[in-house]
């Protein structure tokens, strides 16, 4: 196995494929990147952690075909501190050993028998469709960061995916929080007349971290989905289970409606929640007329007040909530103007993209004892 790469080609193929990498050594191997050298194709990356793969092609001049499992780390590390010029690549398949030339450096690594790993999934009599890949990236990005850290439900460590006749829905929650997005897209399924999936957090992270293009084509089937797109495919096991029956808890109604300027509003809870996460990382809110009052809880750490003025429909109202749930959504969010709809201080706390109705995202209130 012998071919010559750009050390900044190398090091960017390692980047996008190392995050499906296994941390847990279970299987050693499963630490590694299987390298596969094609002349027709290029140089082939997969890493795998058996939950989640990727894979990624990269153009090389390939003079002999083969392959080789790499401790990932170490590889990474290592062409990382190359200089940025023309590295040589061996593989000596017997030893499985590589050796890395690059100007005046060089480095052997020892790496694993390619014939021990294990192959991606198959997608079997899959439905198939596409989707526009700036749209995804969108409502992925603004619900991923409310699933549930809480292994014991694992239907919550993931989002569903739904399609519902022409939107496409997905939504996260951890039962504190919970946030809906949807695009209008409509797609066309064989077996049924919708689609609903839950995908783990961490295939949407790498998505939106990677997805890039126009267009991605999504295969799924009832144990696998997977995502094409440029030359990268990412393909993900699907969390089994039911995810819990998110529209029950949507509000239908609201008393106070409030329209606040995105920027202002995440600067004045970003400054009270240096104090706020001294203590119990609770914001008390309240409207006064035109202005929306933001206190931290009271404490012997000290105190945070801050007022923005906002335009208010609606009687004046008050709710306690966690300060790093407000502050996560307007992290996500890009508009300028945002709404927050109020019913009480025992109801949930609901906040929209200005007028659109693309976007909710709602915090249950904190109840004093």
């Amino acid at each position: 196995m012998k071919f010559k790469i750009e050390q900044k080609d190398l090091y960017e193929g390692i980047q996008k494929v190392q995050k499906a990498v296994a941390n847990k050594q279970t299987m050693p191997i499963l630490t590694g990147i299987f390298l596969e050298a094609k002349k027709d194709k290029g140089l082939h990356l997969i890493a795998t952690d058996l939950e989640l793969g990727i894979e990624h092609y990269i153009n090389a001049n390939i003079e002999k075909e083969g392959s080789i499992v790499i401790p990932a780390n170490s590889f990474t590390q290592l062409v990382r501190e190359l200089p940025n010029e023309k590295i040589d690549f061996n593989a000596d398949l017997e030893q499985y050993q590589i050796t890395l030339s690059c100007s005046s450096s060089e480095f052997k690594l020892k790496g694993f028998n390619p014939e021990e790993y294990p192959q991606l999934p198959e997608i079997n009599v899959p439905e198939k469709f596409k989707l526009p890949i700036n749209e995804l990236k969108r409502i992925i990005n603004e619900v991923e960061f409310s699933t549930s850290n809480d292994e014991t439900q694992p239907a919550l460590t993931g989002s569903l995916f739904s399609s519902k006749e022409d939107k496409i829905i997905i939504v996260s929650t951890n039962t504190y929080r919970l946030a809906f997005s949807k695009m209008e897209k409509s797609i066309s399924l064989k077996s049924k007349e919708e689609l609903n999936i839950i995908l783990p957090s961490k295939t949407l992270k790498e998505l939106t971290r990677l997805l890039e293009g126009e267009e991605v084509e999504i295969f799924v089937d009832s144990n696998y989905i997977k995502f094409i797109f440029e030359d990268i495919t990412i393909i993900s096991r699907l969390i089994e289970g039911k995810f819990p029956n998110y529209k029950q808890v949507m509000p239908n109604k609201f008393n106070t409606k409030l329209f606040v300027d995105r920027k202002l509003l995440q600067n004045a809870v970003k400054r009270a929640s240096l104090i706020a996460k001294m203590d119990s990382n609770v914001l008390n809110l309240k409207t006064e007329n035109n202005k929306l009052i933001i206190d931290s809880a009271n404490s012997e750490q000290g105190h945070a007040h801050e007022e923005i003025s906002i335009d208010k429909n609606g009687p004046d109202q008050k709710i306690t909530i966690d300060a790093g749930y407000l502050l996560d959504v307007l992290k996500v969010i890009d508009d300028e103007e945002i709404s927050i709809e109020l019913i009480g201080p025992l109801n949930p706390l609901t906040l929209k993209k200005g007028n659109k109705d693309n976007y909710i995202y709602l915090i249950m209130p904190v109840r004093s004892d």
